[in-house]
């Protein structure tokens, strides 16, 4: 059946006819989104519980590996030009891209709709850090140099919303770095309705290269590289994500965990890239806004 609604990335209405597990796929662009059943309570989905068992097995337990991946987005930045001034980062978690940051940065600052992790943040490394949606924090405008959104996008309620206002808040020649899963990468092709980054309702939106660079246009914004982002994982993490969505290879995994051992699962890890989470670096475009 095919409804219409506004897309995200094409700006108006459009037809949208049912995709992958339950979503819908605009007929104009072929920008992938999930509809919403009901109204969704993201401070109370994003909660404790979703660091913790619900969608990630022992997020803050796996600090050293997050730490490591972080570096590398770091390093990855420094290739689009110097890393200075004031950096924004939505969807800070528990600080740990942050406290890497201030190496590099005079200020780092950190939103994110989780008011536990953002307690944790503050606390722990004493950050900038505020609870809440980025849309309602009244941060000035052209107030910071960098603007990061790390496997954010995918969560947001009205993504266009949320970039338009991160290019408001950056200065002129400011940039935005961010990643995200790449729907058209040969892993989700070839995976389906069954590529690990396939979760409503905690991934709303599935781009594309092609879709996530329209939108990106559409609100203000010059593309200056599209790269593949590669993660750092301990074996805990990899069995205890398999343990978390269940089925036949989380029994596996709880089996072989349990073999191996907690402790040396911890200890030992691995870098992956299967070329389907997108790195995007972004400038303000001298145009401006078009949306």
């Amino acid at each position: 059946m095919v409804t219409i609604a506004d897309c995200f990335v094409c700006g108006r209405p459009s037809p949208q006819r049912p995709a992958l597990a339950g979503l819908e796929q605009c007929e104009r662009c072929a920008f992938v989104t999930y509809r919403e059943r009901a109204p969704i309570d993201f401070s109370q989905l994003y909660g404790a519980a979703y660091f913790h068992g619900l969608s990630y097995p022992d997020y803050t337990g796996h600090e050293p590996s997050l730490r490591r991946s972080m570096r590398r987005h770091l390093e990855q930045m420094e290739s689009f030009g110097p890393l200075r001034g004031s950096l924004l980062e939505i969807g800070c978690a528990y600080g740990f891209f942050l406290d890497e940051s201030r190496r590099r940065f005079s200020r780092v600052v950190g939103v994110d709709i989780s008011a536990s992790a953002v307690q944790c943040a503050r606390e722990r490394f004493g950050l900038e850090a505020h609870a809440g949606d980025f849309i309602a924090i009244p941060f000035a405008e052209a107030s910071f140099d960098v603007v990061c959104l790390w496997d954010t996008v995918e969560h947001l309620k009205s993504p266009h919303e949320y970039l338009a206002k991160a290019r408001r808040v950056l200065v002129p020649g400011g940039r935005l770095f961010l990643t995200t899963g790449d729907l058209g990468s040969w892993n989700a092709r070839l995976r389906g309705a069954r590529w690990r980054q396939i979760h409503p309702p905690t991934h709303l939106h599935y781009f594309s290269r092609k879709t996530l660079e329209a939108l990106l246009v559409r609100v203000g914004f010059e593309v200056l590289g599209v790269e593949t982002a590669a993660y750092y994982h301990s074996v805990h993490n990899v069995l205890g994500t398999l343990i978390v969505r269940g089925g036949r290879p989380g029994v596996a995994a709880r089996y072989a965990l349990r073999a191996i051992g907690e402790r040396r699962a911890r200890r030992f890890g691995l870098w992956l890239n299967l070329g389907d989470i997108v790195f995007v670096a972004a400038r303000p475009s001298p145009s401006g806004c078009v949306a």
